[in-house]
């Protein structure tokens, strides 16, 4: 298994590396999963090819990071199971054991010498080269291929050229018409809840000093001289002039960060209804990222693969009961700030803030929150802590999650990742506290 780089890949390129995988008629496949949203989108398009293949599968999901030797348990505890990883960074000195088959990696890099095992694309090709697998290997339909541009999507955060495999994929679906380009608000609901509640709820973007503000929400409605009849419905439904009444009244209470999140360039699916929670990039964005938060990962893939019935309304239930207590934290939060310390002299960008009585699962997102609003110092870090366990976040151009991840191992500290850019640790030691500041200020925390 050789170290892969970043990079991206040509869909011939992605189907010439599959020539190498081959799967043994009737063998059971075992898909491994990292919780990234371009990882559990695809690991869902592969379970809807496989599935429509008539074979038996299993899926399970995984920390972002696996030592070689966690991979070498999975595969002695699943010895009859082809094992497919998607979007997981392997490390490790030792070498994979021998076995019927070697694990395929999708969308991972792997950091060993050992040579053996396929590696198929990298990270930002993740959701191509789970499609070409699925169409190679497995029976494709268009939802794999919907999955497979929603995949690439949600990667592409900052709206930049899309290459590669990642191109073709994203046109395929667009000539088949299950994708749209679109612009317009991309508040989580905007489709389909009551105007008013999708202002009230946002946490992905927060909107400061609105989202959980009813009073707030009513009144730049009012401003915008949104009819009381057109409240109780979407914001989808406003008619031109409403909409740019509405954005007219928002736009000067936001702060520059929030504006790309509530109106810009978004992404449809024809093939959802218009109401549909999942019609948007956007709201597969917001419900991908808190199933990460609240590991709600196995219902999240089902909701892809297309339940649209239980599963799907336990989902957005259990998603705005997420967006309410994450709310509840930022103002437990707010009201904890005074009391917030900063390091002394070389620690000054390491803010630790108590948030007694907060749930860990809305931890991530009060971090984020407080990093995007500026409730602290967006060029450092910030460290929750609670009564069971710590929190620490940073910006996402500051470290990457395997340095921090590298970091906390380095302490003999077991952490878990809880978003692209935070992760938790089971520790509410005042000691050790003081023994992360020190080593995330090692990653380039700068003083303040």
């Amino acid at each position: 298994m050789s170290k892969k780089a970043q990079g991206t890949s040509s869909f011939k390129s992605l189907e010439k590396q599959l020539e190498q995988v081959t799967f043994r008629k009737n063998e059971r496949i075992l898909i491994i999963s990292s919780p990234h949203p371009r990882a559990t989108l695809s690991a869902a398009l592969l379970s809807t090819a496989i599935l429509r293949s008539s074979r038996i599968f299993h899926i399970t999901f995984v920390h972002p990071h696996l030592d070689i030797e966690e991979i070498n348990n999975i595969r002695k505890t699943h010895s009859n199971s082809a094992i497919i990883a998607v979007g997981i960074d392997v490390f490790g000195k030792r070498r994979l054991k021998k076995g019927t088959s070697y694990p395929v990696f999708i969308g991972g890099m792997l950091h060993s010498e050992h040579n053996e095992s396929p590696s198929i694309g990298s990270a930002s090709d993740v959701a191509a080269a789970a499609y070409i697998l699925a169409k190679e290997k497995f029976k494709i339909n268009d939802r794999t291929l919907q999955l497979a541009a929603a995949g690439t999507l949600i990667h592409n955060t900052s709206n930049t050229p899309i290459k590669g495999a990642s191109r073709k994929v994203v046109s395929l679906a667009e000539k088949g018409d299950l994708l749209k380009e679109r612009k317009g608000f991309k508040l989580f609901g905007s489709n389909f809840l009551p105007a008013v509640s999708a202002l009230l709820y946002s946490t992905f973007p927060y909107l400061k000093g609105i989202s959980g503000v009813q009073e707030r929400c009513e009144h730049i409605l009012e401003e915008a001289n949104i009819p009381i009849s057109k409240r109780r419905g979407p914001i989808t439904s406003l008619d031109t002039k409403e909409a740019q009444r509405l954005t007219s009244q928002l736009i000067p209470n936001l702060d520059s960060t929030a504006i790309p999140g509530v109106l810009g360039q978004d992404f449809s699916f024809p093939t959802e209804s218009e109401e549909s929670p999942l019609h948007l990039l956007s709201g597969i964005k917001a419900l991908s990222q808190s199933a990460w938060s609240r590991w709600d990962l196995g219902a999240s893939v089902a909701v892809w693969m297309g339940d649209r019935a239980r599963i799907l309304r336990s989902f957005i239930d259990s998603h705005m009961a997420h967006t309410r207590d994450v709310i509840a934290g930022i103002q437990n939060l707010a009201s904890s700030l005074d009391k917030a310390t900063s390091e002394d002299s070389d620690l000054d960008a390491i803010v630790t803030i108590p948030l007694v009585g907060t749930h860990e699962s809305v931890l991530p997102d009060v971090a984020r929150i407080a990093l995007q609003s500026y409730l602290v110092n967006k060029d450092g870090f910030v460290m929750l802590t609670t009564e069971a366990c710590t929190e620490v976040a940073w910006d996402t151009k500051k470290a990457s999650l395997h340095q921090v991840t590298n970091a906390m191992n380095t302490l003999g500290l077991v952490s878990v990742p809880t978003s692209a850019s935070s992760l938790k640790l089971e520790t509410t030691s005042p000691n050790e506290q003081g023994i992360i500041a020190e080593a995330l200020c090692s990653l380039g925390g700068s003083s303040s």
